[in-house]
């Protein structure tokens, strides 16, 4: 089973995904922060982070120190900067059936 590191402060978008992950037959584990996570980046397929209330100061560096690890999607704002080269950027507003087809895709070679 394939693990996706489902990151965000919001916890209900979190819950959701990972409920909707896990449906699809992942191992959808939810952090926090990237720092929660980062213990776990050896054993996963993917990391999806939302960008929803965490300053680009706190995760911009992290990302883009990750993204050498892992694939990596990214669910930000409309107009919010994003700055990690090798991630997938997912605008919002979107729908949790086209993140899930989006980590899917991501992690179908994994």
């Amino acid at each position: 089973m394939k693990t996706i590191l489902v990151v965000g402060r919001d916890w209900k978008f979190r819950a959701l995904l990972r409920a909707q992950l896990r449906e699809e037959g992942y191992n959808a584990l939810g952090f926090e922060t990237l720092q929660h996570a980062e213990s776990e980046i050896t054993d996963a397929a993917a990391l999806l982070f939302d960008t929803t209330d965490a300053p680009p100061t706190d995760w911009q560096p992290a990302l883009e120190r990750l993204a050498a690890a892992l694939p990596i999607i990214v669910v930000a704002g409309t107009s919010e900067e994003v700055t990690v080269p090798s991630a997938r950027i997912l605008r919002r507003p979107i729908s949790l059936g086209d993140i899930i087809a989006e980590a899917k895709e991501l992690t179908s070679g994994r």
